[in-house]
């Protein structure tokens, strides 16, 4: 520690701490321009310098370390006046627009000149002009050179935060411009974090623009429905309509970033696709009607398929309160454990419990990064958690951790990768395996001798193809101080997925055996797939990530609840589906889910939904599955009720409502307890207030959290130990190759699931659907980027533009998940991933032939 004086106050600060950080922590106002917290300081404003004893010029205080003794003074005469030249010289050549900017009541160059600026200008020449007309650099970014004070923010945003490196400068001084690659944001994500940043209009988003002033605008805070990172953002809206989105730059893990999807994408709620009042079936077609003949005719059918078995299946980006009571709803109305969260895979849970019981860390993301050593196992973080990539990234370049990738998929975090591993998909077990089996040889005497046997009988198989990169990846983790592993759930995809968590099971109890007090979290692509786990939408698991089975948590539950639980665990949507099938299935109850799309085999989706007796759509939209249901009722969708999500992290944020539900649509709380009444039952807790309170009292890991506590970060929910035998499992033996071409899929940068492709602006800067290919299988398949393609398997075929990328592996074609058109599920077969596929050139007969076939609706 150091000691020092400012202001006339004396204060104590770490060492390597600058006078700007020190001056914020007793509240002094030192005005800045291209200072960023979370960006190394550049001290080009010189809006920042202060006076320090001894030293003969004025410093800039966000790039000066405090030493001990040092005098420092934040507003004398001298500063005040270095303040407003700076100031003086930056209107010469501003151009005073303000009435028609769209930075105009949220300008910080504003903002400075009414606290800190001259009231005269003494500059008199004619302004430097570099455009006459803004600039269109991309579908949702639009720029004013003029405007610009060349703070570099917007610059060193997108190079060292993004990593996208879409903006430069050109020329120097006050000649310099920020500007987009030939005139362009082509390779830019166009994530609007460089217009969050810009402290005046030069930057500005061009869905905004011109719709409303700061002070039109009623802001919510609330939670991005995207993806699991859990980016807190604040909703504009005016007379009820959305307008924009923004971050903040003290809260959240996200601070002042977005991604495309946050920031751009959330028009969704005003698609047109929405499903206005409650339908029935009549004559093989859904025909509208009152809620209150929805529920006549939903009583009947219901009472008419009671004696069979009945299945629920909620979506994960439903909120915990939802969630909790959907689940609720169908083990003491439906009477059945038959529930699942999740239609796009099979979740182990019995490999994956042990994992989420014994390491799973609860912790704030920044914290867990900040360990000397982070391997990300699975998956695209690039293209899954945006944000997320940002954090890594700034751990890798500022804090020295070493990044280590283990995945099928390239992301541009592999710049930034210590060690990189490519695996096929289903590899990652094996791979795993030969780390552990690394580690353990490294380790030798340093393992206990009573669990040493174990292991090494449990890591004695054949080493992975890449046993080089497995060796690397566990020299790595052995010279790391503390260890973490980032699980992406694209790993949940293969088959091979229980061995695959038993392995990372496996090297989590050999790092901690060896001191590495590893850490581990999920990297879910789900905005609340978390919250869906710990409120029990699962079969076998209560609330609380209790064993269903467990007769004391059972009982006191239903103590709660006023109703018995049955005991046997229930089975998952696959198992609901094959209950379908064989005509065992009365009623299937579906809230804000779209199986007939996600699930990975259209024509076995289709044919059990069709089979199920009774088919029950609780929905925003008009989802395929509805298109499919026998009864359709409309829910409120995100902004249009509250509640809570649980990120990633563990941390538990609220989401407000900013809009009234649309057209006859209820919120799904209400849909529950009307469902209920049809039962002849009532459902305990039936607020979103009451459902939480039951949720802090009865779940171990909620317990003590309250409304009011969560505050604008939210909180941290609790790890819960949970004594378990140390057991480590063996691996399957390694895939084998095969020598055809294998399909793989997962999100996309601009898409996350189907609830983004209803954003018209993400429509407009997102790809269209594309193919992805090495460019060594292209060429061998006499292919060039661009060209139309059709990808073909044994169940169906596809039709969409190849994209070629040199670092993509060979022998695998990416299509992303993420547009309905596609119908990619069409081509896959259930227990099958990757799936086997040819890809050959569309000849342009055949595409018009294709193309009048669409218009014809065949």
């Amino acid at each position: 520690m150091v000691s020092f004086t400012i202001d006339g106050q004396t204060l104590e600060v770490e060492v390597g701490s600058t006078v700007l950080q020190a001056a914020e922590r007793l509240g002094i106002d030192i005005p800045t321009f291209c200072y960023l917290k979370r960006l190394p300081p550049l001290a080009s404003c010189r809006m920042c310098l202060v006076e320090i004893e001894g030293m003969r010029r004025l410093q800039p205080s966000c790039a000066t370390a405090i030493t001990d003794g040092m005098v420092v003074r934040t507003n004398t005469p001298l500063i005040e006046e270095t303040r407003s030249s700076m100031l003086d010289m930056l209107l010469a050549n501003h151009p005073l627009d303000c009435p028609i900017c769209d930075k105009g009541g949220e300008c910080e160059l504003q903002d400075m000149v009414m606290a800190y600026g001259p009231r005269k200008s003494e500059f008199h020449d004619p302004k430097r002009v570099f455009h006459s007309q803004d600039i269109r650099l991309s579908p949702v970014i639009i720029m004013n050179v003029n405007r610009c004070i060349q703070c570099q923010r917007c610059v060193r945003m997108c190079e060292e935060v993004v990593g996208a490196v879409a903006l430069g400068t050109v020329e120097k001084g006050m000649d310099t411009a920020v500007t987009g690659f030939e005139g362009s944001l082509a390779s830019c994500d166009q994530c609007g974090n460089c217009v969050e940043v810009c402290p005046v209009g030069a930057l500005m988003s061009f869905p905004y623009r011109y719709k409303a002033r700061p002070w039109d605008l009623v802001e919510t805070d609330t939670v991005c429905p995207h993806c699991g990172t859990g980016c807190q953002l604040t909703v504009g809206t005016r007379k009820g309509e959305f307008m924009r989105v923004r971050s903040k730059w003290d809260e959240g893990l996200n601070r002042e970033t977005l991604c495309v999807r946050g920031r751009f994408g959330l028009d969704f709620v005003s698609s047109s696709d929405r499903i206005k009042r409650p339908m029935i079936r009549r004559n093989g077609a859904l025909v509208p009607v009152s809620w209150d003949e929805a529920g006549d005719y939903l009583r009947r059918r219901l009472s008419a398929v009671e004696d069979k078995a009945a299945g629920g299946l909620a979506s994960p980006r439903l909120p915990n309160e939802v969630l909790y009571q959907f689940q609720k709803l169908m083990r003491t109305v439906f009477r059945t454990n038959n529930i699942d969260c999740s239609s796009r895979w099979f979740t182990p849970f019995d490999a994956l419990g042990p994992l989420v019981a014994d390491f799973y860390s609860r912790a704030p993301l920044d914290d867990v990064i900040a360990n000397n050593c982070v391997l990300v196992v699975g998956g695209n973080v690039t293209e899954e958690n945006p944000v997320t990539e940002y954090l890594l990234r700034d751990g890798a370049r500022r804090k020295q951790t070493e990044l280590l990738m283990l995945a099928t998929r390239p992301s541009r975090l592999d710049a930034d990768a210590r060690v990189v591993v490519r695996v096929p998909p289903g590899g990652e077990a094996a791979s795993l395996a030969s780390v552990v089996a690394g580690l353990v040889a490294a380790a030798g005497q340093a393992l206990p001798v009573e669990v040493l046997a174990d292991i090494r009988a449990a890591t004695c198989w054949p080493r992975a193809t890449d046993s080089h990169g497995a060796d690397r990846l566990a020299n790595a983790l052995m010279e790391g101080r503390s260890v973490t592993v980032l699980v992406c759930v694209d790993l949940l995809r293969s088959p091979a997925a229980r061995a695959t968590l038993q392995q990372i099971n496996n090297l989590l109890q050999v790092l901690r055996l060896l001191g590495k007090g590893p850490a581990m979290q999920f990297l879910f692509d789900r905005a609340n797939q978390m919250g869906a786990w710990d409120m029990g939408v699962l079969p076998g698991v209560l609330p609380g990530l209790q064993a269903v089975a467990d007769d004391a948590a059972r009982t006191a539950l239903a103590r709660n609840w006023g109703a018995e639980i049955p005991s046997e665990p229930g089975v998952d949507l696959d198992a609901m589906l094959e209950l379908c099938v064989g005509g065992r299935m009365g009623a299937l109850y579906i809230a804000g889910t779209d199986p007939l799309i996600a699930y990975p085999d259209r024509d076995f989706v289709t044919r059990a939904l069709r089979a199920a007796d009774l088919l029950i759509v609780q929905d925003t939209f008009l989802t395929d599955t509805a298109g499919l249901a026998e009864v359709v009722l409309p829910a409120a969708g995100y902004g249009e009720e509250s509640g809570t999500f649980t990120n990633n992290e563990g941390r538990i944020q609220k989401v407000r409502k900013f809009r009234e539900p649309v057209f006859e649509a209820r919120g799904n709380l209400a849909i529950f307890a009307f469902v209920a009444a049809l039962r002849n039952q009532a459902l305990p807790s039936s607020t979103e207030g009451e459902i939480f309170g039951e949720i802090t009292w009865l779940l171990p890991p909620y317990a003590g959290l309250t409304q009011e506590g969560l505050g604008a970060d939210g909180a941290f929910t609790k790890v819960v130990p949970t004594p378990r035998p140390g057991e480590f499992s063996a691996p399957p033996p390694a895939p084998t190759e095969s020598d055809g071409l294998m399909l793989i899929t997962g999100n996309c940068l601009f898409h996350n699931g189907y609830l983004s492709e209803r954003s018209e602006v993400l429509n407009t800067v997102a790809n269209d659907p594309y193919v992805e290919m090495s460019a060594q299988d292209a060429a061998q398949l006499c292919l060039s980027d661009g060209d139309q393609v059709v990808v073909r398997s044994a169940r169906g075929e596809l039709t969409a533009q190849l994209k070629v990328s040199r670092q993509f592996p060979k022998g695998l074609v990416f299509v992303p998940e993420n547009y309905r058109g596609l119908r990619l599920n069409s081509l896959m077969r259930r227990g099958e991933y990757p799936c086997p596929v040819e890809v050959e050139k569309v000849h342009p007969n055949l595409l018009v032939d294709r193309t009048k076939r669409i218009w014809r609706g065949v």
